[in-house]
């Protein structure tokens, strides 16, 4: 055994560097093991290819083929202008990775984020529904005039905010100038800043928010907004935007100057609404937040509407017919995820009870007697089960991503398919649980 001094010298010289400890009252030096050279990784050049798994990496160079294989690539059709179409309806279609750049990390709509990494690429069934939305919106852009708002509901997994997503990447990649909001909970959440307005209307703003939405659509509709003039002079706190200049000017001065992000959003709303040059496709997905009761609260502690919100207040008159598109479509897509933020009132007025006829006359034609109301300001679109093809070509894309091991066949199908009841959520959870 190697004492003192001695066993000092002889750590040292080993190259071992040595932490300060207390012997003896005398201070003498420790190894510390940390940067002991037993703990020096080595070098290794080879096998750079890593698949990355939830807990750990397998060197893909020198993995056993058996049991670890590359991740499968699929060649998909992009969904875009041009292939947007019917022929390709039941099949599913890689969504552009510029579109979704657009929007941030992150901000994929619901679970689709978590599908997509799954699958190795964006990638959407294209139903035939999507063939009716798009054709929809190809009418909008080719006729001006005022148009109704309509929004997509249904249960919960059904696929309605897919189907605003691919809505919105085809209207992008056709020109339009487009106005997507991944989600609006986080609007009326209490997650994110607000501040009161300063005027006397009782409005607050979130100014974060607005930056937001303006970066999204400076990058997702940069073309339709150098295209469109402003046509009169704009102000924007100190800055006087003049008339000849684009939408494109007034969006990047409310990116430069946060503080003035919301007046931007009112602005570009405002002539982006009146023009008829460029389409214009106002998507809004968890749409039903705009009408529920916030989680915010005023300067009385008093919880504020979702109106109150300045960027509610922007753009729920779209979907209440109190301001209209001259050229183009709003389309909005609720949620049932949280019952805070579906009004009640308003999911009596998508799904209304049945209007059965009262048996007594003299009560039929009491004024006093009142039905529930289900009119409403918009055109309800129900996103409904899948049918059998789209089934087989879902569980088949799931083979081809290696999601399914087992070959694609008619019982593998009409199981999955009955089991989730048509739901593509709850399909897709029957083929990757492990009961």
């Amino acid at each position: 055994m190697l004492r003192g001094g001695r066993a000092i010298g002889r750590l040292a010289g080993r190259g071992v560097r040595l932490a300060s400890t207390t012997q003896g009252g005398r201070r003498t030096q420790g190894a510390d093991r940390t940067q002991s050279t037993a703990f020096k990784k080595k070098d290794d050049d080879q096998g750079k290819r890593l698949k990355i798994g939830t807990t750990t990496a397998v060197n893909m160079a020198t993995a056993n083929p058996t049991y670890y294989a590359a991740r499968p690539n699929p060649k998909l059709e992009t969904l875009g202008a041009q292939s947007a179409i019917p022929v390709h309806v039941n099949k599913v279609m890689a969504i552009s990775t510029e579109f979704l750049e657009c929007l941030g990390e992150g901000r994929c709509p619901g679970q689709l984020g978590t599908d997509f990494g799954l699958f190795g690429k964006p990638a959407l069934l294209y139903r035939a529904l999507t063939q009716e939305l798009v054709d929809r919106l190809a009418r909008s852009a080719a006729e001006a005039g005022p148009k109704r708002a309509a929004v997509l509901d249904g249960r919960g997994g059904t696929g309605k905010s897919a189907e605003l997503l691919k809505l919105a990447s085809v209207g992008a990649a056709q020109g339009h100038l487009v106005v997507y909001v991944h989600s609006a909970t986080p609007w009326v959440n209490s997650s994110r800043p607000y501040a009161p307005d300063g005027g006397d209307g009782g409005m607050f703003v979130q100014q974060e928010l607005a930056a937001e939405l303006l970066a999204t659509v400076g990058t997702m509709s940069r073309a339709a907004l150098e295209a469109v003039p402003l046509g009169r002079s704009v102000a924007l706190g100190k800055r006087q935007l003049e008339a000849s200049g684009t939408l494109a000017d007034l969006v990047d001065a409310g990116i430069r100057a946060p503080a003035l992000a919301q007046d931007a959003v009112d602005a570009l709303l405002d002539v982006a609404s009146t023009q008829t040059s460029v389409p214009v496709l106002l998507a809004v997905d968890d749409v039903n937040a705009l009408w529920c009761n916030s989680m915010y609260r005023d300067q009385e502690d008093a919880v504020l509407p979702a109106r109150r919100l300045r960027l509610v207040h922007a753009l729920l008159p779209f979907f209440e017919g109190g301001r209209a598109l001259a050229r183009g479509w709003a389309v909005g897509a609720t949620s049932h995820t949280d019952a805070r933020f579906m009004p009640r009132d308003l999911k009596l007025r998508l799904d209304p009870p049945p209007a059965v006829p009262l048996a007594n006359a003299a009560l039929a034609a009491d004024p006093a007697v009142v039905r529930p109301a289900t009119e409403l300001p918009f055109d309800v679109v129900k996103v409904g089960r899948l049918s059998s093809t789209e089934a087989w070509a879902l569980m088949e894309f799931y083979h081809q991503t290696s999601i399914v091991a087992s070959p694609v066949t008619e019982a593998l199908v009409a199981k999955n398919w009955i089991i989730a009841s048509g739901n593509p959520r709850e399909m897709f959870a029957s083929v990757t649980s492990f009961s």
